[in-house]
C-alpha cells in the first residue's frame, strides 16, 4: 500500500524541499477535494432526501460543484506529476475558490462560516503561490464576498440554520485553518533549512571554484588563462550571468585595464584594449576608486551604468573590488540580462569570490617575481661562479708564468734525488717517465718496473700542477689506499710550502732591488754638480749590473747623427 502511495504521490521528481512541499500540499489538497467532492455526492441530502445526483434537475449548481471538483483535483494532480507545480497550484487554488464561492453566492454569505471559508483563500494563495497568491486570493475573497452580498436582494435571509449544519461547517472551517496553519509553520520551517542549504550550496560551490581557481595557480599555469578559465567557470556556476569579466589596475594607478572576459565579447574588447580610468562615472571606475561594490540596473537615475554596445542585453551590472589588504588591484565585473539579479544577500557570496580571486591573483604574482628573482640570483650566481672560474684561470696562468719567471732566474729545473740505500743525494734534474706522466695527467700514477714500484704524484700550486715527486717501493710492499692519501696530501703541502719559498725569495729580491735604488738615489742627491751626479750613476749602475762601460748622454743628438742613422 505505501509503494501503491509513494509512486501516485511522488515528490521525488522536485529537487528543492519547498518545491516538494508544495507538491505534497497540492497532492494533499487534491486528493482531499477528490473525498469531500464524493462524501458530498453521497451523503448530501435536501430536505426530499434526494442526493446531488438526483437534484441535477431542479438544483443543478451542486451538481456542477461535484464536477469541477473531480476534474480538478485530477487535473492538480496531473500537473504536479508533470513537474507543473505553479499550474498545479493555480488550479487547486481556483478549485477551492469556485467549490466555496457557489454555495456562499447562492446563499447570499448569510452564515458566518461563508467568511471563514473565503478567508482560506487567501491563507490557501499566500500558502501555494507566495505573493502572487496573495494577490490572487484577496481578489477571489473580495468578489466572492461582493457577489455573495450582492445576491441577498434575491436570496432572503434563513430563519434558522439547522445547528448540526451549522456545527459541521464550523468544524471544517476551523479544521481548514488549523490544517493550513500547520502547513505555514511547516513551510516556514523548510523555508529556513532551504535557506540555510542553498547557503551552504553557495559556499559550497564558491569554495569549490576558489579551490580551482588556486589549482590552476599552483599547476603554474598563465595567470591571463587562470583569469579566463575562472570567468567562464563563473558564467557557468551561476546561470543568471551571461558575461562575467575582471579589470586589474595597471602600474599608473590611473586606469582599470580588461584582462578576462567571457565569449566572442570578451575576445573583441580584450582585443580593443578596453580600460575605464579609476574614479571614472562609471561601475568599475566608482568601484576601483571607492573600494566597495556596486550594483547597477540599466536605466536607473544614478548614471552609473554605462550602456555598452558589446553587450547591449544588460538589465542588471555588479561589480565587486579586488582586495588585498588596504589596497584595490581591480574589479570583478557580472552583468545580467535579468533585472532582479544581485539581491542583497548575494552580495557577500560574490563579494567572497572576488576576494578570493584577488588572493589568487596576488599570489600569482608573488610566485612570478619570486620565480623571477630566483632566476636572477640563479644568473647572478652562473655569472659568479663563472668570474671565479676565470679568476681561477687567471691566477693558474699567472702562478704557471711566475714560476716559470722564477725557475729561469734561478737557473732552470730544481730538482733533489735521495738514495736511501746508498744514503745518498744529488742534484740530477732528469724527468723520468713516471714523473712526466703526473705533471701530464695532474694526479697520481704508478709503474711496475722489474721489483721495484714507483708512485709520482703531482706538486700543486692553486692548482697549477709546478712539478712532481717520485718515489721507488719494494715490489712486495704492501702501500695502502690510506698511505696513498698520505703521499697525496703531503704533495700538496709541499706544493704550498715550495709557494711560500718562492714568494719569501721574490719578496727579499724585490726588497734588495729597493735598497739598491734606494741607496743609487742617495748617492746621485749628493752630488753638487751635474757631471758629478752623472759620474756617481753611472759607477753605481757599473757596481749593480756589473757592466764594462756606461755611457750617459744630455741633451739632443745632433742633425747629422740622425741623418746617418736614418740613411
Amino acid at each position: 500500500m505505501q509503494k501503491i502511495l509513494s509512486s501516485l504521490f511522488d515528490t521525488t521528481r522536485y529537487t528543492s524541499l519547498l518545491d516538494r512541499e508544495r507538491a505534497a500540499i497540492v497532492y494533499t489538497l487534491s486528493g482531499v477535494t477528490f473525498i469531500l467532492v464524493t462524501l458530498f455526492a453521497v451523503l448530501n441530502r435536501n430536505d426530499a432526501n434526494q442526493t446531488i445526483i438526483e437534484q441535477a434537475g431542479t438544483n443543478p449548481n451542486a451538481l456542477i460543484s461535484a464536477v469541477i471538483g473531480y476534474v480538478a483535483s485530477i487535473a492538480a494532480w496531473w500537473l504536479v506529476r508533470r513537474k507543473r507545480l505553479s499550474l498545479a497550484s493555480l488550479v487547486m487554488l481556483l478549485t477551492i475558490a469556485t467549490t466555496m464561492a457557489v454555495p456562499a453566492i447562492s446563499e447570499a454569505m448569510y452564515s458566518p462560516t461563508y467568511g471563514f471559508g473565503i478567508s482560506l483563500i487567501v491563507v490557501l494563495g499566500v500558502l501555494l503561490l507566495q505573493y502572487r497568491g496573495l494577490a490572487l486570493g484577496l481578489g477571489l475573497a473580495l468578489g466572492i464576498t461582493a457577489l455573495g452580498i450582492a445576491n441577498r436582494a434575491q436570496v432572503p435571509p434563513p430563519a434558522r440554520m439547522n445547528d448540526m449544519t451549522s456545527m459541521i461547517n464550523a468544524s471544517v472551517v476551523l479544521l481548514g485553518i488549523a490544517a493550513i496553519g500547520y502547513l505555514l509553520l511547516r513551510y516556514a520551517r523548510i523555508s529556513r533549512t532551504e535557506g540555510a542549504k542553498t547557503i551552504s550550496a553557495e559556499r559550497l560551490r564558491l569554495a569549490e571554484l576558489t579551490s580551482q581557481i588556486a589549482q590552476r595557480i599552483s599547476r603554474r599555469m598563465p595567470l591571463p588563462e587562470v583569469l579566463n578559465n575562472a570567468v567562464e567557470q563563473i558564467r557557468t556556476e551561476f546561470p543568471q550571468i551571461y558575461h562575467a569579466q575582471i579589470f586589474l589596475i595597471d602600474d599608473s594607478k590611473q586606469n582599470a585595464r580588461l584582462v578576462a572576459s567571457t565569449g566572442e565579447v570578451g575576445r573583441l574588447l580584450i582585443e580593443r584594449q578596453h580600460s575605464l580610468p579609476v574614479g571614472s562615472l562609471s561601475v568599475i571606475g566608482q568601484v576601483t576608486a571607492n573600494r566597495r561594490s556596486i550594483v547597477a540596473r540599466a536605466g536607473s537615475s544614478d548614471g552609473v551604468h554605462r550602456r555598452n554596445e558589446f553587450l547591449p542585453e544588460t538589465a542588471v551590472e555588479a561589480a565587486f573590488p579586488l582586495r588585498i589588504g588596504a589596497a584595490i588591484i581591480g574589479a570583478l565585473d557580472l552583468q545580467s540580462k535579468q533585472p532582479d539579479t544581485f539581491h542583497d544577500e548575494d552580495i557577500p557570496v560574490f563579494q567572497s569570490l572576488a576576494d578570493h580571486i584577488a588572493i589568487a591573483i596576488d599570489n600569482a604574482r608573488l610566485f612570478d617575481e619570486t620565480e623571477r628573482r630566483l632566476e636572477e640570483n640563479r644568473q647572478l650566481a652562473e655569472q659568479t661562479q663563472k668570474a671565479a672560474r676565470e679568476v681561477e684561470r687567471l691566477n693558474q696562468q699567472l702562478t704557471r708564468r711566475l714560476w716559470d719567471d722564477f725557475l729561469a732566474q734561478t737557473g732552470g729545473v730544481k730538482a733533489v734525488t735521495v738514495d736511501f740505500d746508498t744514503r745518498s743525494t744529488s742534484r740530477e734534474n732528469e724527468w723520468t717517465l713516471a714523473l712526466v706522466e703526473a705533471v701530464e695527467a695532474n694526479q697520481p700514477v704508478q709503474h711496475q718496473q722489474d721489483n721495484v714500484r714507483i708512485i709520482a704524484v703531482p706538486l700543486r700550486v692553486r692548482g697549477q700542477v709546478v712539478g712532481a715527486m717520485e718515489f721507488e717501493l719494494d715490489a712486495s710492499g704492501h702501500l695502502s689506499p690510506e698511505d696513498l692519501s698520505l703521499i697525496q696530501q703531503v704533495g700538496e703541502r709541499l706544493g704550498v710550502a715550495a709557494e711560500t719559498t718562492r714568494l719569501f725569495e721574490a719578496s727579499t729580491s724585490a726588497a734588495q732591488r729597493e735598497a739598491l735604488v734606494n741607496e743609487i738615489a742617495a748617492r746621485l742627491q749628493a752630488s753638487n754638480t751635474v757631471e758629478t751626479t752623472l759620474t756617481a750613476a753611472a759607477r753605481s749602475l757599473k757596481d749593480s749590473i756589473k757592466a764594462s762601460r756606461v755611457a750617459i748622454r744630455l741633451g739632443t743628438p745632433p742633425n747629422q747623427v740622425l741623418q746617418d742613422n736614418g740613411s
